[in-house]
């Protein structure tokens, strides 16, 4: 290499790499191969090379083994998926290029050089053209481009309700194949089809409960699920978009697939969305079943209380008792419930949103009945209190039991035993008091913990701000 030129990059390395597989490859193969493209002094530059591969940028598909990658050209080659013709779509004789070829054309390559063939490999003469679509809240009306095939359309008397069979015949060069499905075919095919996305839809979900985070990027997710498929290049079920909207358990944002009851802070904020509980009603032979939960402090978890409520009592209720237990104020802040789900078989959880309870017993969780959650002894719950100090419990269900004679649920029977701290000015006098506050302004200005009992509170620290101690 000339000192003019320029050192290639760890991007081009990979890329050309992944040109040059005609296969299945180990992930240490491949990652030696780009390191003798591009040597790096970095401590671990095989991170970098799999960090790359994770987000789905790279023309690579990793296997969920991670052991090994395909090339996405290769894992899509001979794909065949199913366009469902919208109203709009058959009567003005075009296909949506996104989101119906999302994934499936080459990022890197503009729309226009695609190239489209009907079922005989004849070219079919196609136009790329914008399409005004509805309105998005702030923008206004939008377009989203096109392939038009008005003629081709006519010819095949293309009906709303139809479909499109589409051939992925060349990933790298965007080559597709199309063929016409009337809807009446379609029909003699129902149970296939459902056969072909229960597998599909399996597939995404196993791959979503195996990844790191609680979403997968579909530029990587949809081609390994199609490389993992019993049949791809045979009859197709619905798009992979319609599959994943349809399963109860994902839902696609655009460019992920992630847990349908998960919602970021930011789709909270702009689109107001809220946790809506599936399990929200409780079965007859659970409304007076006994739960006994050991509820503790997340980061103390030494101060605990053992707590019972029945299966027909609500997270409100529970919410009631569990600001009894821990003293906190019954009168201000938000409480909030999470359910913790094992994901797949690994020992990580993902949290999903039950909901808020106020302290007047409303909110978007308040009426969830704790029988409807599904739980069984050794599950767990967070109940977070007052969401500026974060105050979080871990709730853990010992057990399922039938109620006692007489009892009033919710009700506390258990807690820790007690480690007493003594009020320093009274051990300072002789006597031994309990230290039931700590003097917040006087531990700030010495540096240390400013232990009272309640009469030198209101004796001596009466202007002072305090706080209760919690044994």
């Amino acid at each position: 290499m000339s000192s003019q030129e320029k050192p290639i990059t760890m991007n081009q390395a990979i890329d050309q790499v992944a040109a040059q597989l005609d296969g299945p490859t180990p992930m240490d193969e491949f990652i030696r191969r780009v390191l003798e493209l591009w040597p790096s002094k970095a401590k671990n530059p095989a991170a970098s090379i799999r960090q790359r591969l994770r987000y789905g940028d790279a023309p690579l598909v990793t296997l969920p083994d991670r052991k090994t990658v395909i090339p996405v050209a290769l894992a899509l080659k001979g794909v065949r998926f199913r366009i469902p013709l919208s109203r709009q779509e058959a009567r003005r004789g075009f296909l949506l290029i996104y989101p119906n070829f999302d994934i499936f054309l080459n990022q890197h390559l503009r729309p226009e050089a695609a190239r489209l063939f009907d079922k005989q490999g004849h070219p079919l003469p196609t136009q790329v053209i914008q399409v005004r679509q509805g309105h998005l809240e702030s923008l206004g009306p939008y377009k989203v481009p096109a392939f038009r095939l008005t003629d081709w359309f006519h010819k095949r008397r293309v009906r709303r309700g139809d479909s499109i069979l589409v051939t992925v015949e060349d990933w790298q060069q965007g080559h597709f194949r199309l063929e016409h499905e009337p809807a009446r075919k379609r029909r003699q095919h129902q149970e296939e089809i459902a056969r072909k996305n229960r597998e599909m839809a399996d597939l995404f979900f196993d791959i979503l409960e195996a990844a790191y985070y609680e979403e997968i990027f579909t530029q990587q997710a949809v081609p390994t699920v199609y490389a993992l498929m019993s049949d791809p290049r045979g009859y197709p079920g619905d798009h992979w978009i319609q599959v994943v909207e349809q399963d109860p358990r994902m839902r696609w944002t655009g460019g992920a697939i992630t847990y349908s009851d998960r919602f970021s802070p930011l789709e909270r904020m702009l689109f107001g969305q809220t946790p809506v509980p599936q399990e929200v009603n409780c079965p007859p032979e659970l409304a007076r079943k006994v739960y006994r939960f050991k509820a503790a402090l997340r980061y103390r978890p030494g101060l605990w209380r053992r707590i019972e409520i029945q299966g027909e009592q609500t997270l409100a209720d529970f919410d009631a008792i569990l600001r009894q237990a821990f003293e906190h104020d019954t009168l201000d802040h938000l409480g909030g419930f999470w359910k913790r789900a094992r994901r797949g078989k690994s020992k990580r959880f993902r949290k999903v949103d039950l909901g808020t309870v106020d302290p007047f017993g409303e909110g978007e969780g308040a009426d969830l009945p704790i029988g409807g959650l599904g739980l069984q002894p050794g599950d767990q719950l967070e109940y977070v209190y007052d969401f500026g100090d974060w105050i979080e419990h871990l709730l853990t269900l010992e057990e399922i039991a039938d109620p006692e004679p007489g009892a009033d649920y919710p009700q506390i029977v258990g807690r820790n035993r007690p480690r007493y701290r003594y009020c320093e000015t009274c051990k300072a006098e002789g006597r031994k008091t309990v230290a039931t506050w700590i003097c917040l302004e006087c531990s700030n200005a010495e540096q240390r913990e400013v232990l009272i009992c309640e009469d030198c509170l209101l004796a001596n620290h009466e202007t002072h701000y305090a706080g209760s101690i919690l044994y």
